[in-house]
């Protein structure tokens, strides 16, 4: 039944593999999901980490498919990030007519929730549905798109995060959205803070489907808890008590951020215990099939 629902999507170079693993194990363990098709976009992954991922999906009924692909352009890396992000903008050429819908997600989330309500989730003739980034709300409030102002765009207009995005691959070729996103990082780069997701976010010129908060639920509880933990500029737009709220009724938790929850100096919190735990039955899984 699963195998009719828009497929998984997500993007990896060899440095995230072991998140996309522990993404897998997270995904296989809510009920219903069993068959769900994850295809996983690539640059050169290597053979051993490809091997790895296909073992993982077989041993947790899960169809996962590596597709290598040429990205057709980048942007400004800083931080965290690898070129790899810039996968992202690949989708459409990729897949070409092959899927009409997918649902994009980053390889630093865990899945805690049936994800096929969101699946068959309609878009009504928009190109991607994705959530209010929580601390980059809207144009104008955090570090998102710096030279906002100078590019042309309206103070306080909303700012999604494309973590998870929900895609109609279709429009997105009809409205040119992953073209015009390549354009913007090559004509003003000056301007790109959060990589592609501030080209999207200028690419989608704001006709995107606002989804609920629980299909990208972003883990700020542990960073929050840290005394210089700042969310003031986000604060009229994204309450950090409705975002905290969320957490316990999310479907997907997203560990966006330069700190992440398989890092050693992550905050000790029932949200990095969830996380490592997934990990836990991961490792035991290869160590286990090693004998």
């Amino acid at each position: 039944m699963n195998a009719s629902l828009p497929p998984i999507v997500c993007c990896v170079d060899d440095r995230y593999v072991r998140p996309l693993t522990v993404l897998l194990e997270s995904l296989a363990a809510v009920p219903g999901h069993r068959g769900l098709r994850l295809l996983v976009l690539h640059e050169a992954l290597s053979a051993d980490k490809g091997t790895l991922l296909r073992r993982h999906g077989d041993r947790l009924g899960l169809d996962v498919v590596l597709r290598p692909v040429t990205p057709e352009g980048s942007g400004p890396v800083s931080g965290w990030v690898s070129e790899a992000v810039y996968l992202r903008l690949a989708i459409g050429d990729a897949l070409g007519e092959e899927y009409p819908k997918v649902l994009y997600v980053d390889v630093d989330t865990l899945v805690v929730g049936d994800l096929r309500p969101l699946l068959r989730t309609e878009l009504d003739g928009r190109a991607l549905g994705a959530v209010r980034d929580p601390q980059n709300p809207v144009v104008g409030s955090g570090i998102a798109l710096p030279g906002w102002a100078e590019l042309g765009l309206p103070q306080g207009r909303d700012y999604f995060n494309s973590g998870v995005m929900l895609l109609d691959l279709e429009q997105c070729r009809a409205q040119g959205l992953f073209r015009r996103a390549r354009r913007f990082l090559t004509e003003h780069p000056e301007h790109v803070r959060l990589w592609d997701q501030d080209a999207l976010n200028v690419a989608a010129d704001d006709r995107w489907t606002r989804l609920q908060r629980r299909w990208n639920t972003v883990a700020l509880s542990p960073l929050a808890a840290h005394p210089d933990y700042r969310h003031d500029e986000a604060e009229p737009h994204s309450p950090l008590a409705m975002l905290l709220a969320d957490e316990p009724r999310a479907s997907i938790l997203h560990f966006a951020g330069p700190l992440k929850p398989w890092r050693e100096e992550y905050p000790a919190s029932p949200l990095r215990d969830a996380y490592r735990n997934h990990l836990d039955r991961v490792l035991w899984a290869e160590s286990d099939a090693r004998g």
